[in-house]
């Protein structure tokens, strides 16, 4: 799929060159190459891993992991992507809600802080209270990834995960505890349903559920 993304973009100059008069549109290279993607597989964490995560113990010389497990529980429990929790502030809180404009789409997106995952993210906010800024400040995408993979070790998950898996995870288990599609999808500031329901990924356990809830009724 990296490659299809790379390809695509040099497919779009290929046809503004065209365009221009600088290639002979006989010689168009992706005549005969088709771009090809795969399904990707987004990874999500189960309950009892987030448990683990919310219970790893982080002393010593492992201290320093705190803020980015900190951050990566708080996406977990908001859904925020990586860009959207770095460009947070102060003003982003208001009372009780989180109120911000997401970077990728420009849509305005208000999560009721207090009802989602037992008010956790609220929590987390009253730990750096006084301090939001530098909680919202946190390491380049890659160093807080590499990070991620030293604190999956230490809480014994095997999964690989990063850190936009923890907006996967709030999707995933706000579907699993009930909540409806189109709910989720104002929640993530998603545009098009279909985007939500790339995230939507069905647990076996819910799976379970919704069969028991059928011959009840």
């Amino acid at each position: 799929n990296t490659v299809a993304k790379h390809m695509k973009h040099l497919k779009s100059f290929v046809n503004a060159a065209i365009n221009k008069g600088y290639i002979d549109p006989n010689n168009y290279a992706f005549r005969r190459y088709k771009i090809k993607m795969k399904e990707g597989k987004h990874v999500f964490l189960l309950p009892e891993e987030m448990k683990k995560l919310e219970e790893v113990s982080l002393t010593g010389k492992n201290s320093c992991l705190e803020h980015t497990l900190d951050a990566f529980l708080f996406c977990c429990y908001t859904g925020l992507r990586y860009s959207d929790f770095v460009n947070l502030n102060e003003k982003n809180i208001v009372k009780l809600w989180l109120i911000f404009d997401s970077v990728k789409t420009g849509t305005e997106v208000k999560l009721p802080l207090n009802l989602l995952f037992e008010g956790k993210a609220l929590t987390l906010l009253q730990k750096y209270q006084g301090k939001w800024s530098s909680f919202f400040l946190i390491k380049n995408n890659s160093s807080v990834n590499k990070e991620l993979i030293r604190i999956g070790k230490l809480a014994k998950i095997s999964k690989h995960f990063s850190f936009h898996s923890a907006r996967h995870t709030n999707a995933t288990l706000l579907i699993y505890k009930g909540a409806n599609i189109t709910t989720v999808q104002k929640l993530l500031g998603h545009k098009n349903l279909a985007t939500t329901q790339i995230y939507g990924e069905v647990m076996g356990s819910t799976i379970i559920r919704d069969l028991k809830k059928c011959q009840k009724r």
